[in-house]
């Protein structure tokens, strides 16, 4: 009861402390989830906002509006190109863009740092952002594509319009950001907080991502986790939201905001079903050694316990003057005996022996001596007979003991026993010798019957003259 009372009280503490510890954890990990998106959205924020900046002070440049107003007298005229491309190369140099562009609405020329890159053309698959983004009449937005000029590096346009004093197009004019330097900004809290981060657009197609081979090819809305908080992600266009996912082995927090500049959103999800995974094996190694331990405990009180009570049961069945086995452990051997012999006929000879005269012995030396003779000839009995045979101490000066089957014939072992006693020189000189009464088990016998003729033998010795024995 006890042991079952520790082992329901450790495993309650655990299991309390588990959905205790977890609840916050959790809650943990919510708040700095929260909070990790909101620098995340916040450095984001600063390094796309700055080049959206400075491609609308681009578009409002009074340099670039006359050069456009002017572009069809000096197509041909290289120094009036050159200006065009100093302006687009302090651009690049000021803010260290990866690319800086102009496109005249005028003559299709597409402009570039380095001169003229090429002619747009509504039959080139790779111009068709252009279009899509005049005839969207957005005053500016960010376009994620590779870079034809500089080798195809994935980037992050951010075109603007140029119009004129009446609001007609004149051209597009814009700078590009390198992806991995945005990418760069998401993997530092993605390593730094287990975390996974992404901007998409309206439709949920990947945008920015740390993986290039996710972008504008994984669409996030396709998956059955993040579909459900579609619309709700879609209508937050004003806060920070947060949603709870559960669904398979899948476990965590997707958090969402809306950035208006961009007209993306950034996305954040947390996985805590590792974490959760984590927490579970550590309580579980907890209870495991938890219970190891009270197992060991446990063993050590039951091996402590099963001592003692095999202390106590020998003191039980021990006389303490002889140290020989007391009445108690010779009725339990006279009885495994009687099983014995009545199942497999294991012979057996029992004898009963008391010393000649001991009240005298008493009277004549006093108990103290007379202790000293029951203890010595307890021990001269079991030395003389050796292991083949049971002696006790019955009560009083009488021992009991049992013959086992052997080789050695027992009216031989009474009569060296009885001449062995007689023979020890501090019983001699005292005159003390022993009197013994043995009879062999037979069919039908109880400890009773087998006990009364023993000691009918041991009268029938101490009435032929003591300092014998006889074998009924």
């Amino acid at each position: 009861m006890i042991s079952i009372i520790i082992l329901i009280g450790f495993i309650s503490i655990s299991f309390v402390n588990y959905y205790t510890y977890g609840k916050v954890i959790k809650d943990d990990i919510k708040n700095i989830s929260k909070l990790t998106s909101t620098n995340i959205y916040s450095d984001i924020n600063n390094e796309l906002t700055k080049p959206i900046f400075v491609s609308l002070t681009m578009a409002n440049d009074h340099f670039l509006k006359d050069w456009l107003s002017n572009e069809q007298d000096h197509l041909d005229d290289v120094d009036y190109i050159k200006k065009l491309q100093d302006f687009l190369v302090g651009i690049k140099l000021k803010y260290n863009y990866n690319s800086v562009f102009l496109v005249s609405a005028q003559s299709n020329h597409y402009y570039h740092y380095e001169g003229i890159h090429k002619k747009i053309s509504g039959d080139n698959e790779h111009d068709q952002w252009y279009y899509t983004f005049v005839d969207g009449e957005m005053l500016y937005d960010l376009d994620v594509d590779t870079d034809e000029v500089a080798n195809n590096i994935l980037t992050v346009f951010i075109n603007c319009r140029i119009e004129d004093d009446n609001g007609a197009l004149m051209g597009v004019v814009g700078v590009g950001v390198k992806m991995d330097e945005v990418q760069f900004l998401l993997k530092k809290f993605e390593d730094n907080f287990d975390l996974e981060a992404c901007l998409i657009n309206d439709k949920g197609l990947m945008q920015v991502h740390t993986r290039s081979k996710l972008i504008e090819k994984v669409n996030l809305f396709d998956e059955p986790v993040i579909a459900q908080f579609k619309d709700e992600i879609i209508k937050n266009k004003e806060s920070l939201e947060t949603f709870r996912y559960r669904e398979q082995n899948l476990d965590g927090y997707l958090i969402t905001r809306y950035i208006p500049e961009m007209d993306w959103y950034l996305m954040v999800k947390k996985d805590t079903s590792i974490l959760k995974k984590s927490f579970q094996s550590q309580m579980l190694s907890d209870l495991f050694i938890i219970l190891l331990v009270i197992l060991l405990l446990l063993l050590l009180g039951f091996y402590l316990v099963r001592r003692y009570e095999q202390h106590i049961t020998e003191l039980i069945k021990t006389d303490q003057l002889t140290n020989l086995p007391n009445r108690r452990a010779f009725d339990e051997s006279i009885y495994d005996a009687l099983d014995q012999f009545n199942k497999a006929g294991k012979l057996f000879t029992v004898f009963v022996f008391d010393i000649d005269n001991f009240k005298c012995v008493n009277d004549t030396h006093g108990h103290i001596f007379g202790d000293q003779v029951l203890r010595l000839i307890g021990t001269m009995a079991k030395k003389q007979m050796g292991a083949e045979a049971l002696i006790t101490r019955w009560g009083g000066d009488e021992f009991a003991g049992i013959l086992y089957e052997s080789g050695s014939d027992p009216q031989k072992t009474a009569q060296d026993l009885v001449e062995y006693i007689g023979s020890i020189e501090e019983l001699k000189e005292h005159g003390i010798t022993i009197s013994l009464g043995m009879t062999q088990v037979q069919f039908f016998d109880t400890p009773d019957s087998i006990m009364i003729r023993a000691d009918q033998g041991l009268y029938e010795a101490k009435k032929n003259g003591k300092n014998q024995f006889h074998i009924i």
